[in-house]
């Protein structure tokens, strides 16, 4: 990974941490795609605000 994606993802992680939703957002594209192994695939921005908004209540100790 260069050193730029590198900064990117953990300014993006920490806006996660921060409970910084919309920040975290900011840095994805509108056709987002997370898929979860094993269980589901959210497909758009919109999708992962509302999950973001009913998962991560309280901002998560740590992103990996």
């Amino acid at each position: 990974m260069s050193e730029n994606n590198k900064a990117i993802l953990e300014t993006a992680n920490a806006a996660i941490a921060q409970g910084n939703n919309e920040g975290f957002l900011s840095y994805c594209a509108d056709d987002t795609h997370w898929t979860f192994v094993g269980d589901k695939t959210l497909k758009g921005k919109e999708a992962v605000r509302q999950w973001m908004a009913t998962t991560y209540i309280e901002p998560p100790n740590s992103i990996v």
